[in-house]
């Protein structure tokens, strides 16, 4: 299982709190969520939090909260967390924990924003425009046009780069996601290579599959081959079929699976971002005092 983490305990009964799904249930004091621990309404990977603890840690990492289990073989040089090729190239995915893979979080809110956004002022500058050509000029129609072009420039102008902003962070969030997949070994991709081959003219239209399709089936069979996954959610095969076969046949109705393809990769990326990284020789950790 690993490390398990300890502290010094900041009173003689420290105040729990568990994470249920969005809802913050407590407090709890430590002989409570033992006895929740050894109902099973509390599981090795729920999350939780004590006060004195700097961010929410899996319960797997309470020492005495559950049964103590075989503690893991470490090399005797390097991270005690390994990815499964490194450790021993013979082990099969899964025996091991999931090491951290070491991504930022993703943010879904600043992507869409940026692409709502963007499309708004590019359509109110085309219709600026055309409002413009079916009014009638006023006393000095070059300063008119004038300014209305400063205005349309603007307009345009941001939007686009607002829309250049969320392309961007479309391709930068689907590094990332392929970067949480490296470790558990079974990527069929690299991060550099899922991204860099969608610039290839022609034969971008047969990686596109690879990079969004691909992802979704390698994401899913790496969640399911590791046990201490299992609270990351798996990324919908069908969607990201449907988004690559629709960029292909009919994209506009993309501009509407991009954001169901966009919210699933971000949920997924801050799902191993926010995961508890691996313990480090003398940082401090949480029992249940």
């Amino acid at each position: 299982m690993g490390l398990l983490w300890s502290y010094r305990k900041m009173s003689d009964q420290p105040t729990w709190y568990v994470m249920q799904g969005e809802q913050q249930l407590g407090p709890y004091t430590g002989q409570q969520l033992a006895e929740y621990a050894a109902q099973g309404s509390i599981t090795r990977e729920s999350m939780v939090w004590a006060e004195g603890m700097p961010d929410w840690i899996q319960a797997a990492q309470v020492e005495n909260l559950f049964p103590a289990a075989q503690p893991a073989t470490t090399p005797a040089t390097g991270s005690p967390y390994q990815t499964p090729a490194t450790t021993d190239p013979t082990a099969a995915p899964g025996s091991t924990p999931y090491p951290h893979p070491g991504v930022k979080a993703s943010s879904f809110g600043m992507w869409a924003g940026f692409l709502v956004v963007g499309i708004i002022l590019m359509i109110a500058g085309f219709i600026i425009a055309a409002n413009a050509g079916n009014s009638s000029p006023g006393p000095d129609p070059d300063s008119d046009d004038a300014a209305l072009g400063i205005v349309l420039l603007g307009l345009m102008g941001i939007g686009y780069s607002l829309i250049l902003v969320s392309t961007i962070l479309v391709y930068v969030y689907l590094y990332r996601a392929w970067k949480c997949l490296l470790p558990g070994g079974l990527a069929r991709s690299t991060p550099g290579k899922a991204i860099g081959f969608l610039f290839i003219p022609f034969f971008n239209l047969y990686w596109l599959f690879q990079a969004f399709y691909g992802l979704a089936q390698d994401w899913n069979r790496t969640v399911d081959a590791y046990p201490d996954l299992r609270s990351v959610p798996k990324l919908s095969e069908g969607v990201f079929l449907t988004f690559c076969i629709c960029a292909i046949v009919f994209y506009p109705i993309n501009l509407i699976l991009i954001f169901i393809v966009m919210s699933q990769i971000t949920t997924g990326i801050n799902s191993f971002a926010f995961r508890p990284k691996p313990h480090q020789p003398g940082t401090p950790g949480f029992t249940l005092g």
